[in-house]
C-alpha cells in the first residue's frame, strides 16, 4: 500500500483500529525515526490488516488517534480495514503528515510538528542518483518539535526551506512555495514528493472470511516486538459492543479485590467460563454470553478472592507466601474458585467437602499435573470434583496417587514439588532456629528467605531436602550444622531444639544425623517426614 493511500483511508475513516488497541505510546522521537525511514526508502516492517464490513466486524472498532481532529466530519465506513498489527506506524504517520491538535501521546502535554528540510532532501536524492561518494544524510532530514519549544520552534518557522509535513503532502502547494527558487529544482522537488508519498509500505490482509481463531493465531505469530494481543483484549472488544466496558470493569474489581492485582485479567473470564461449563479455552472465552454479565463476573471475582485467601492462608489455607512468587502453580486459582463457589452456591459446604478441595490441591501439586493443557484439565478436574462431591467418586488421579513416587530431588524453586514443599514448611509453623519464636508470615512475609540446612557453600546441596525457611542466616553463616545446632541445644534445650525442627518437617530422629553432620541420612529421614506430611494432606475418605 502506498503511503498517500494509507494516509487517504485513515483520514477518510476506512483504515480503523480494533477497540482492544492500547493508546499510542510512541514518543516524537519514535515517529521522527520512522519518517527518517521513509524519506530514505529503508523498510519498516509489515503491516497486519483484517478486511471487514463495519456492521459485522468481529470486534467493536474506532478511528485512529487524530483522525476526529483533522475530520471533524469523517464516519467509519462501511467497507473497512481493521489494523491488527501495526498501529504505532500506522498512527505515527497520520500524526507527522495531518498534524492534529494533539499531544503525541498521552505523557505529552503538547502537540509536536514534524518538518522535513527539502534542501537537504533533494541534495540526499542527488547523492543517491549519483552515486555519491559521500552517503545521504537523511536522519538530519526530519525535525520534531514541540510547539510548547517557542525559541525553537519560531527558528524552524523562519527557516523557508523547514517544511511541515501537513503541507509537504499537497505537491500542488509546494510547486507553488517553491517555484523559482533556484535552491530547490522543480522536477527534484517532485520527486522527493513522489518518492515519500508513493513509498510502499508491506501489507497482510487477511480477507473477511478469516476465522477469529486464525486471527489471533496469526497476529502472535507475526507480533515478535510489543505486547502480544491478549484473549482479554479480544473479549474487551467484543463485549464492547455490547456496552460492555470490560477495562473499566477490571479496574474497579482491582480496587475491591486483591486476586485481581496479582493474577492475568482472562482468570475471571476463565472462571466464568468454567461455572458455565464451558472449556476455559481462548474460543470460548471470546463467544462468552453477555447476558447478566455483570453478574457472571462479580460471582466468578468472589469465588476467585475466596480461592486466593485459602492458597494465601498460612495458618488453615496452602501457606502460598506470595501468589506470584511461590505459588505452585498460579492457574490452579481457576478451578479452585469454580470449586469453592460450588460447594458455596449449592448448600454443600461442609468440612468433608472442603477436605475434597484440600486432596485435589495438594495430590496437583505434587503429581505435577498442571505442567502443560492447564485449561482441559481445569474444565475435568471441576467436573470430576462435582461428580466426587455428588455422587462420591473419588477422582481416579487422586485415588491412585502414590505420595511414595513423589520427586523429592528436585532442586529447582520454580518446580511445583519445591514450592510445594515450602507450603507445607508454612503450614508446620517453621518457627526460627535461633529463638524458637514463629516467624510472624503475615508481617514479614517479604522477608522470609529460603535457605540450606547442610551449608551449600560447603555441602553444594540444593534440593528441597535441604531447603527451609528463614528469617535471616546471618547467625548460621557457613557453620557446620553439628556446630550450629549444638550452640542451639545449648541456648535452647535439646526438647525445644526437636519442636523447631518438626516445625521444619526434620523429625526428631534426624537431629542425631545434622549433630554428626551426615546429610544422606538426614535427607532421607526427612523425606519420609515430607512424605507422611503429603499423605495427611491427601485424604480420599474424607
Amino acid at each position: 500500500m502506498k503511503l498517500r493511500d494509507l494516509l487517504k483511508e485513515t483520514f477518510e475513516g476506512g483504515l480503523v483500529l480494533p477497540e482492544f488497541q492500547r493508546d499510542f505510546v510512541w514518543s516524537p522521537e519514535d515517529v521522527r525515526e520512522l519518517l527518517v525511514s521513509i524519506f530514505g526508502g529503508y523498510f519498516i516492517g509489515s503491516l497486519l490488516f483484517l478486511e471487514a464490513h463495519r456492521e459485522e466486524a468481529p470486534f467493536a472498532i474506532r478511528l485512529i488517534k487524530g483522525v476526529e481532529k483533522v475530520n471533524p466530519e469523517v464516519r467509519i465506513q462501511h467497507s473497512i480495514k481493521i489494523v491488527l498489527d501495526g498501529q504505532q506506524r500506522t498512527t505515527a504517520v497520520f500524526y507527522a503528515f495531518y498534524a492534529p491538535d494533539i499531544p503525541v501521546n498521552n505523557r505529552l502535554k503538547y502537540p509536536h510538528r514534524f518538518f522535513v528540510d527539502i534542501k537537504k532532501a533533494i541534495e540526499n536524492l542527488e547523492k543517491e542518483e549519483t552515486q555519491d561518494d559521500s552517503p545521504p544524510d537523511w536522519e538530519n532530514t526530519i525535525v520534531a518539535v514541540s510547539v510548547a519549544d517557542k525559541r525553537r520552534f519560531a527558528e524552524i518557522k523562519r527557516n523557508e526551506y523547514f517544511v511541515p509535513l501537513n503541507e509537504f503532502k499537497d505537491l500542488g502547494a509546494l510547486v507553488k512555495k517553491f517555484n523559482g527558487d533556484p535552491n530547490v529544482p522543480i522536477e527534484k522537488l517532485v520527486d522527493v514528493h513522489n518518492r515519500v508519498m508513493e513509498y510502499e509500505i508491506h501489507v497482510i490482509t487477511l480477507p473477511r472470511a478469516t476465522s477469529l481463531d486464525k486471527i489471533v493465531e496469526t497476529f502472535e505469530r507475526l507480533n515478535k516486538t510489543g505486547m502480544p494481543l491478549s484473549t482479554f483484549d479480544l473479549a474487551t472488544a467484543r463485549l464492547y459492543k455490547y456496552g460492555i466496558n470490560l477495562r473499566e470493569l477490571l479496574k474497579r474489581t482491582k480496587e475491591k479485590y486483591k486476586f485481581a492485582r496479582v493474577v492475568r485479567p482472562e482468570t475471571i473470564l476463565k472462571v466464568i467460563a468454567l461455572l458455565g461449563d464451558k472449556e476455559p479455552r481462548r474460543k470460548n472465552l471470546l463467544e462468552i454470553d453477555y447476558s447478566n454479565f455483570y453478574e457472571k463476573w462479580e460471582r466468578a471475582s468472589k469465588a476467585l478472592e475466596a480461592a486466593y485467601r485459602r492458597m494465601l492462608d498460612v495458618k488453615n489455607g496452602y501457606g502460598v507466601l506470595d501468589f506470584k512468587k511461590w505459588a505452585p502453580y498460579s492457574t490452579l486459582i481457576v478451578p479452585l474458585a469454580a470449586m469453592i463457589d460450588y460447594l458455596r452456591t449449592n448448600n454443600k459446604e461442609s468440612p468433608g467437602n472442603y477436605a475434597k478441595i484440600d486432596a485435589f490441591y495438594w495430590a496437583t501439586i505434587f503429581m505435577n499435573r498442571y505442567d502443560q493443557a492447564v485449561d482441559s484439565q481445569s474444565f475435568s478436574d471441576f467436573k470430576d470434583f462435582v461428580s466426587w462431591v455428588e455422587e462420591g467418586t473419588v477422582p481416579e488421579f487422586i485415588e491412585k496417587f502414590d505420595p511414595e513416587s513423589v520427586d523429592l530431588d528436585v532442586s529447582s524453586t520454580t518446580s511445583a514439588i519445591f514450592r510445594g514443599v515450602i507450603s507445607l514448611i508454612v503450614l508446620k509453623g517453621a518457627l526460627d532456629f535461633k529463638t524458637g519464636q514463629p516467624p510472624q508470615f503475615e508481617l514479614h512475609r517479604s522477608k522470609i528467605q529460603i535457605d540450606h540446612i547442610f551449608p551449600r557453600s560447603i555441602y553444594n546441596e540444593d534440593r528441597v531436602l535441604n531447603r527451609t525457611l528463614i528469617t535471616t542466616n546471618q547467625s548460621k553463616s557457613n557453620k557446620k550444622p553439628s556446630e550450629y545446632f549444638k550452640e542451639r541445644i545449648h541456648e535452647l534445650g535439646e526438647d525445644k531444639v526437636k519442636e523447631i525442627l518438626s516445625t521444619h518437617l526434620i523429625p526428631p530422629e534426624a537431629l542425631d544425623a545434622l549433630l554428626n553432620d551426615e546429610l544422606e541420612r538426614f535427607m532421607e529421614l526427612r523425606k519420609r517426614a515430607i512424605i507422611e506430611e503429603i499423605k495427611r494432606r491427601v485424604v480420599v475418605g474424607a
